[in-house]
């Protein structure tokens, strides 16, 4: 089984959130986004540990868009999916099943004004909540539902050191009250025995013996006898039932409690045994999901740690008995996330907050590894971004955030990313952006070969441009729109340019050396490269004549000293000069359309 939609209704940052998930979530988004609220959407719903004075909300939890004279609702849907194979689950959700989908068992909780009140509310009291299944407010949800199919949250201002030592909240607690219970009582009964003979022993040192005695005679002076609680110092229970809850958890091999664990160190201790706990409850048939929700395990977890500790939660789960839900800030859990869980929350100037899910995101299994690749080696920045460049290799990368402070933009303040892909497959790096919303560009060369062959950046534009109708739900361009296109390059600029995809004439380091305020600084760094006699005469006639310019022999120099070394220098040398049209048209184009 897994959480496979959520919607969120009225409520705080959301006016209308319609997610669908993948059972794994990964939530990524600006502090104040709504993140925390969304988890706390799916408590009001889930959690049985949530007290009823708790859902019941006020009508300052409505969202503020909303005019409270019209007695607007909360709403709070959520779907499960894959249950048939587990006769447990069915006969838990059965009754919860969508008259539309029987596939489909959805959990809802409402907040609105109670049916007897006339006109708009005036009070807290004029509201009420439900908690209900299938989209049919007559059928209530069982305590035992919420029991056998729980959330579980840890938050993002956690103590798991309290958590790890309070004995009634701690995940360790049922994995030793179960382990006790198959130790024979004659067994714990000799143990008792002997932790009372040691203790015996140390209580009567001489020292110890005497503050015993000072203490209790202090605290009987001060109670008084008839409220006198009779101290006595001790080193563990010796009452046979409660001596097995002095048994803790350690660590360095038992040198250390966990009192004296780093707070990464407590919170791995934690969250290991909590899933142990899950794990066991299963097994006793106390519950049949869990779902864990997860706020900011950044705070606590070392980058390197966060990544090998959660590429093992998001890992397939082939029982289907957990889920997780993760909300974060960082780029090393988000770049380990699959694709699919991803969702990122942005905020809008009039619908609150928006929720983007990659769930269903539609990709090649080629397409799949290149994207996850790049989320992998990247952290994926990308996800964090405001508006994103695509472009096709490691010179553009060190290129175009100089390019656009000369355009008077800093990309890093606008939160726009500059994304290499590494070549010009391009596809699924345009349909992340598309599903995410997020503003975005191609810049890609027109790669002239011969004369007697096309030039390869013309078929590269229309089939993204292809690419972008599949994304919007249309066709691909007809056959008498490609023969246009092929025909005019001028209109294929245009119309490839109004769908965000920007092209040069040649290649990038062609433009950039026909690009007059880039030309001197070009060739100022090839003739530093200490090339051969005939290299340099070149390199002199180029710059008392830059028309003189031979592509192939630049392109072989280039070849020589390297794109990215070169770009690297290049990018020193260009602060406060114009970058080639096609680049300021690009970068122009996202800024517009992320500040909009």
């Amino acid at each position: 089984m897994y959480l496979s939609r959520v919607q969120i209704l009225n409520f705080r940052n959301f006016a209308s959130l319609d997610l669908p998930l993948n059972g794994k979530v990964v939530m990524v988004g600006e502090n104040r986004i709504g993140k925390s609220n969304f988890i706390f959407a799916i408590r009001l719903v889930l959690d049985v540990g949530l007290a009823d004075a708790a859902r019941q909300l006020k009508p300052t939890d409505i969202w503020d868009g909303c005019d409270l004279t019209t007695s607007p609702s909360i709403e709070v849907h959520i779907d499960f999916s894959d249950f048939d194979d587990d006769p447990n689950l069915v006969a838990l959700l059965t009754d919860y099943r969508l008259a539309t989908d029987h596939t489909i068992a959805r959990l809802s909780y409402s907040f609105r004004k109670n049916i007897d009140v006339v006109g708009a509310p005036t009070s807290d009291a004029d509201y009420s909540f439900k908690v209900y299944g299938g989209g049919d407010e007559t059928r209530s949800i069982r305590n035992d539902v919420r029991r056998r199919i729980c959330l579980d949250v840890l938050g993002a201002l956690r103590d798991a050191e309290s958590e790890l030592r309070t004995w009634r909240s701690s995940p360790l607690r049922p994995l030793l009250d179960d382990a006790v219970g198959k130790v024979e009582k004659a067994d714990l009964d000799a143990v008792a025995a002997d932790m009372l003979t040691a203790t015996t022993k140390l209580s009567d040192l001489a020292p110890i013996k005497a503050l015993d005695a000072d203490l209790r005679s202090q605290v009987a002076a001060l109670a008084g006898p008839s409220q006198d609680v009779k101290t006595k110092l001790g080193f563990a229970p010796t009452d046979p039932v409660r001596l097995f809850r002095s048994i803790g958890l350690l660590i360095d091999d038992g040198k250390r409690g966990i009192s004296e664990a780093s707070l990464g160190s407590a919170n791995l201790v934690l969250l290991t045994l909590k899933l142990a706990e899950f794990d066991w409850r299963r097994s006793k048939n106390e519950r049949n999901y869990t779902l864990l929700a997860i706020e900011e395990p950044e705070a606590h977890l070392h980058p390197q740690l966060q990544r090998s500790v959660f590429q093992k939660l998001f890992a397939p789960d082939p029982s289907g008995t957990h889920g997780l839900l993760v909300s974060t800030h960082s780029t090393s859990i988000a770049s380990v996330a699959p694709i699919g869980a991803i969702v990122v929350l942005r905020a809008s100037s009039d619908t609150g907050t928006r929720g983007y899910s990659l769930a269903r995101l539609k990709l090649t299994p080629p397409e799949l590894e290149d994207l996850q690749r790049y989320l992998d080696t990247t952290r994926a920045e990308i996800l964090f971004s405001r508006g994103v460049i695509f472009v096709e290799g490691d010179a553009e990368e060190a290129l175009l955030p100089v390019f656009a402070k000369t355009c008077g933009y800093d990309l890093d303040r606008l939160g726009i990313t500059v994304c290499s892909v590494g070549g010009v497959n391009f596809r699924p790096y345009v349909k992340l952006a598309a599903c995410l919303a997020l503003p975005w560009a191609v810049l890609t060369d027109w790669d002239p070969l011969d004369g007697t062959k096309p030039p390869l950046g013309r078929k590269r534009a229309i089939d993204l441009m292809n690419c972008i109708r599949e994304i919007s739900g249309e066709g691909p361009l007809a056959d008498t729109e490609v023969a246009t296109l092929t025909a005019d390059e001028n209109r294929l600029r245009v119309e490839a340019g109004s769908k965000g995809i920007f092209l040069n004439n040649s290649t990038l380091e062609v433009e950039l050396a026909d690009t007059p305020d880039l030309t001197a600084a070009l060739l100022t760094i090839l003739e530093g490269w200490g090339f051969g006699a005939v290299r340099r005469k070149r390199l002199a006639q180029w710059k008392l004549d830059p028309k003189t310019i031979v592509p192939e022999q630049l392109l072989s120099m280039i070849g020589d000293v390297g794109k990215g070394r070169l770009a690297g220098r290049l990018a020193a040398k260009a602060i406060s000069l114009n970058p080639p049209d096609y680049i300021t048209a690009a970068i122009k184009h996202v800024v517009n359309n992320a500040q909009s």
